[in-house]
């Protein structure tokens, strides 16, 4: 009878003890019930998962593992989730204490998941935790699994070009042979050249030959600690920036600057060569070419209603005081413009790393890679292009072009040109 049951009793505050003149018994045996099913609960509870910032740590010190085999898979405000390589950040910064000029931080909140040659490590949603095992699941290369990371440390002494056509490579590895630093100065240098994304045809190298030279290949090996030389973009996906309103509004802000900046002026683009890329693309033989065409000309056929547009604010940026550019808006519809082609090469391993989170810019000035002056560093305090307006430029032709290829009326190689629908 609940009625008889000491009330006092059943959450262990009865003050009479055995004295007491109401029942214990039935108290006694819920107690013991509501134990046991605590004691269940107990058992089914699910083991606490490592944290990112414990993933980061293991990569960051572990001497075994190579960091620039690691992307990390985060969480973009705007454009949702994007990938980026791990040695695209620098770990020890706050990123409240991080002015994104010469290095990036990220929140670890915001990270989703880590992935090793493709291949995904750890992540956040499905409690996958393949570093230390913490929720169960085996560990994966190179953090476990001896015969595979054996496997690997073979493959790397093969030449580079029989690891370029493995079949098994998947397409996040492309690109990320580079060192990643320790140290912050080290790591700084790094981030001088890779963040930002600022890789651009002007400065990268010709298109390489099918047949790569096999001596030079293993000389840019030996310099790299013994291993593979970092892999350059031979072509890139773009549309021109080639109004009427755009071509004389970069005569005039030329003119502008260069009365400002005197020295800038050998730096400055053709007004002819315009552009903005939208991919950076590893192509190492004609038929993976003609196959990059095909996939160009289907992504073409797709319907898009609107058409997407972009204007350029003049609101002058720079990159390390070497880049002055503008910045196309909006970003937004230009990403999910690119996001179907970025998929669609990346699936082919074709994809260069520097495009996985692209900085779209239109390029009007840049300094050689030898030049160590950085003319550009204070441009935006400069009063100019007062009264500009580059007008609205509709993105109806994309082009394939090829690096360091002969220029046709002052533009790159245009391998494959679509219009969109």
């Amino acid at each position: 009878d609940g009625a008889k049951v000491c009330q006092f009793f059943r959450i262990g505050k009865c003050r009479f003890g055995l004295r007491c003149r109401l029942a214990h018994r039935s108290a006694l045996l819920t107690l013991f019930n509501s134990h046991q099913q605590h004691r269940g609960e107990l058992v089914n509870k699910k083991p606490r998962m490592r944290t990112a910032d414990d993933v980061i740590s293991r990569i960051l010190w572990d001497p075994s593992v190579d960091a620039s085999e690691f992307v990390v898979g985060y969480v973009d405000r705007f454009l949702g989730v994007l990938e980026r390589p791990f040695c695209d950040f620098n770990w020890e910064t706050n990123p409240c204490d991080c002015d994104y000029t010469a290095e990036l931080a990220l929140p670890k909140h915001r990270i989703q998941y880590f992935t090793y040659r493709g291949l995904r490590v750890w992540d956040r949603h499905t409690r996958t935790d393949r570093v230390f095992g913490s929720t169960g699941q085996s560990l994966a290369p190179p953090f476990g699994g001896e015969e595979v990371v054996k496997g690997r440390t073979s493959n790397f002494k093969e030449n580079t070009e029989v690891l370029e056509t493995t079949a098994e490579q998947p397409p996040a590895v492309s690109g990320q042979e580079e060192g990643c630093a320790r140290t912050g100065n080290t790591h700084l240098e790094e981030e001088k050249q890779n963040q930002m994304n600022i890789h651009t045809p002007e400065s990268a190298p010709p298109a390489p030959e099918c047949k790569g030279n096999t001596s030079q290949e293993q000389q840019e090996k030996e310099k790299d600690g013994g291993r593979p030389p970092k892999k350059k973009p031979t072509h890139f996906i773009t549309f021109r920036a080639n109004t009427p309103a755009i071509l004389s509004c970069f005569q005039q802000l030329q003119n502008e600057l260069t009365s400002l900046l005197p020295s800038s002026a050998p730096h400055w683009q053709t007004a002819s060569s315009l552009h903005v890329t939208l991919c950076l693309l590893v192509l190492h033989s004609p038929a993976e070419v003609a196959a990059a065409g095909e996939i160009l000309r289907r992504f073409a056929q797709l319907d898009r209603n609107p058409p997407v547009a972009v204007t350029f604010p003049v609101k002058l940026k720079h990159f390390h005081g070497k880049v002055l550019y503008l910045s196309p808006q909006p970003q937004l519809q230009l990403q999910q413009l690119n996001s179907g082609l970025q998929e669609a090469y990346r699936k082919e391993g074709w994809l260069h790393r520097d495009s996985y989170n692209p900085r779209y810019h239109l390029t009007l000035a840049k300094l050689s890679g030898s030049e160590e002056e950085r003319i550009f560093e204070g441009v935006g305090d400069l009063r100019v292009g007062k009264g500009l307006n580059f007008g609205r430029l509709p993105i109806n032709t994309l082009h394939l072009c090829a690096i360091g290829g002969d220029k046709v009326d002052g533009f790159y190689e245009r391998v494959c040109t679509v219009t969109l629908r």
